[in-house]
């Protein structure tokens, strides 16, 4: 199993985009997803991390750096977070949070969270096992 992470680029976007339609078993506006991703990657604050399974986008992270006031600190946020099927069970998951954990702890990064949804036990099950702890409720409204 040869499995690479690298950050992701503009040349990825078809690929982030594919993965983003995974974790949200949806398809998204495709000109609105590039010009998006295109402003994020011109964003420092923002970092995204493609894990390849034999030089095959199969997974990717995403991580967004703020500084909270709440905190008197920076907080990194977990806000894409998805394997394909074929690359699960492989530790990739595993090897991608370890990354945004260590991009986090450069930036100085007071805590790492993420939300998922509330249907997605197995996401939730594999989240506590890495040590994260539902702590909070995030509360949502469609505008």
């Amino acid at each position: 199993m040869s499995v690479e992470l690298r950050s992701a680029t503009l040349n990825d976007w078809q690929s982030v985009y594919g993965l983003i339609c995974e974790l949200k078993q949806r398809e998204f506006d495709r000109d609105a997803f590039r010009a998006g991703f295109a402003a994020n990657l011109l964003d420092s604050r923002f970092r995204y991390q493609l894990a390849l399974h034999n030089g095959h986008p199969v997974a990717m992270v995403g991580l967004h750096l703020q500084f909270h006031l709440h905190h008197v600190n920076w907080i990194a946020e977990i806000q894409e977070l998805v394997v394909m099927p074929q690359g699960r069970g492989l530790g990739i998951g595993k090897r991608l949070l370890a990354w945004a954990e260590q991009e986090a702890r450069q930036e100085g990064a007071e805590m790492i969270e993420l939300s998922t949804s509330t249907g997605r036990q197995d996401a939730h099950r594999f989240y506590q096992r890495e040590a994260y702890q539902p702590t909070h409720v995030r509360f949502t409204k469609a505008l």
